[in-house]
């Protein structure tokens, strides 16, 4: 014991967390009554002492938790049966101690998210593994004596976790009421307790004012709102808004949007009384066009990609007509033409060839931004939705590239869902409005004045209307053996140059299958606290990058 005492203390967090895990791997979990509370037995149970002691945690079956969570951390969907099988007994057991893993979300240690279908997963967010690999956990922040910026930032951060399905509306309000309550310093605080919200209309507002400072948004709409709010309360607040008879109307804080000087009953926005008087403490004017979906390009990471000739050549020429002096010629050229200006480009391919890697470093390398289509969010199943969802993505685009020195790039990414082939003579309801939406986007591409780039993965269902409407079409094919070598030793500087070329020979890998398996390599690092490279362990994540299906290079007859 006393070998064992000494050993851990030369330890550091994760190391004994890797010793937990493995101990208590396919054990089960046994307990015992002493003294009218339970105690683990189990051999790790003084590495869980260590771990209750380096980090002040007072539950051991808590500590157990988060050493088997962290194990787990490069999954963002962990679910109970993962922890089960961790232990080798039924899910059941797990939600008999579900209270423990409840505090370490509380604490927000890790994080829990419960999608459409009521399913729970959890993460562990980075700022924990980063908080162990320093020995720590990480700290609750403060709720009282803040900033108005700091307020709102924490505002901001939890209506962002009520997006992801990471919190519930009862914590939520919770949350919200405290950091009202504590922060009285603040003239912000004094005006929402003085209109008398109940906490489902103050959330909206919230909300609204998380789209503008955010979005810059002033025609917020049905779909921006929906992840913030179950559907029966989407409806009832949807409801008000559309007759003017909502309660934040009346209190003159949000309005009906306009178009061409006629009030619009779909969209709605924020009152220049919320903006002046309300929100004045925050400086709204600072945020214009902070967009969720824009991804700026100086933001962008550098990397080098490697193709094959004729798709460098393709790259190459795109680059340098979205430079933006030259770009500026040619369409003033087009239109001398009577030609239409816009520049449309399908990237297609297997999965994993760098699509989308390139139209982000084209992007980077141009000085564009890119505003990027989330593809599943404009689909409703509110009939006439979806149209307005894709209309509306077309019209922020059009608003962006005029508020812009340089127009961005319109990204939809793995665009297969919005480019298929339409249905002919569709009779049934999801036919005639796939048919509309991508008619608006066959008609939008007629008339774009910027840059679109769609990526997608299956071409064989792309509708020929579609094809036509591309200019460029850029076929991404898996690298050769010589592409894959400086794949490999750009991804992993460790290797030796003998030890690229066996990878790029044996395992005809794409791209994105090589990072992954650098990512691995890394996680594994980080955890291990060594950057020495085991080239045994990456040919290993190699021969179980595919489940089950072997990407190895057939040698001889």
């Amino acid at each position: 014991m006393e070998k064992t005492t000494a050993m851990m203390k030369r330890m550091n967090v994760l190391e004994i967390i890797e010793q937990i895990v493995e101990l208590t791997c396919d054990q089960g979990i046994t307990t015992e009554t002493k003294k009218g509370k339970a105690q683990l037995i189990s051999p790790a149970r003084p590495y869980i002492k260590e771990l209750m002691l380096r980090l002040g945690i007072a539950d051991e079956m808590e500590a157990l938790f988060l050493a088997v969570f962290t194990d787990q951390c490069n999954d963002s969907r962990i679910n109970v049966k993962d922890i089960a099988r961790h232990f080798d007994v039924r899910a059941v057991k797990i939600l008999s101690l579900a209270q423990h893993i409840d505090s370490l979300v509380r604490r927000g240690i890790i994080m829990r998210k419960k999608d459409s279908d009521g399913d729970v997963t959890y993460r562990v967010p980075n700022r924990t593994i980063e908080c162990l690999r320093h020995n720590m956990l990480p700290e609750q922040e403060p709720t009282s004596n803040l900033t108005v910026q700091e307020w709102y930032d924490r505002i901001d951060e939890l209506l962002a976790r009520r997006d992801n399905d990471e919190i519930e509306d009862g914590e939520l309000y919770e949350c919200i009421d405290n950091l009202i309550d504590n922060n009285p310093q603040i003239e912000l605080t004094h005006r929402l307790r003085s209109f008398g919200l109940g906490p489902n209309n103050l959330k909206l507002f919230l909300v609204f004012c998380r789209i503008f400072t955010n979005d810059h948004d002033d025609k917020i709409m049905r779909s921006d709102l929906r992840d913030y709010f179950d559907t029966r309360d989407l409806r009832n607040h949807v409801t008000g808004l559309t007759q003017g008879t909502h309660h934040l109307m009346k209190l003159k804080l949000v309005e009906h949007a306009c178009e061409d000087g006629q009030a619009d009953t779909e969209r709605w926005r924020l009152t220049d009384y919320a903006k002046r008087e309300v929100l004045s403490e925050l400086k709204l004017s600072v945020k214009k066009d902070n967009r969720s979906n824009l991804t700026r390009h100086e933001d962008i990471t550098p990397k080098t990609l490697y193709y094959n000739d004729a798709v460098t050549r393709q790259v190459e020429q795109l680059k340098s007509l979205l430079e933006k002096e030259r770009m500026t010629r040619v369409q003033q050229r087009l239109k001398e033409k009577g030609m239409r200006t816009g520049f449309t480009c399908l990237f297609y391919g297997a999965p994993g060839t760098g699509k989308t890697e390139t139209a982000q470093q084209l992007a980077r390398l141009t000085g564009r931004d890119i505003m990027l289509v989330d593809v599943p969010s404009i689909r409703s199943k509110w009939v006439g939705e979806t149209e307005k969802n894709i209309k509306e993505v077309f019209d922020r685009y059009k608003r962006l590239a005029a508020n812009n020195d340089m127009a961005p790039i319109l990204l939809f990414n793995e665009a297969d869902a919005v480019l298929n082939k339409r249905a002919e003579g569709a009779t049934g309801s999801v036919d005639k409005m796939e048919n509309a939406m991508q008619n608006i986007i066959l008609q939008e591409m007629e008339q774009i004045d910027g840059i679109m780039i769609a990526t997608t993965n299956l071409t064989a269902s792309l509708d020929p209307a579609f094809e036509r409407r591309f200019l460029y079409k850029i076929e991404f094919e898996k690298p050769t053996p010589d592409e894959s070598r400086h794949i490999w030793a750009s991804m992993l500087p460790q290797l030796t140059e003998e030890e690229a070329l066996c990878l790029a020979s044996t395992y005809s890998f794409s791209g994105g299958q090589i990072e992954n398996i650098a990512r691995k390599q890394l996680i594994d690092s980080v955890l291990t606290e060594s950057d020495a490279l085991d080239i045994q362990a990456i040919h290993q994540a190699c021969r179980l990058e595919r489940l089950g299906k072997h990407d190895v290079k057939r040698v001889g007859f």
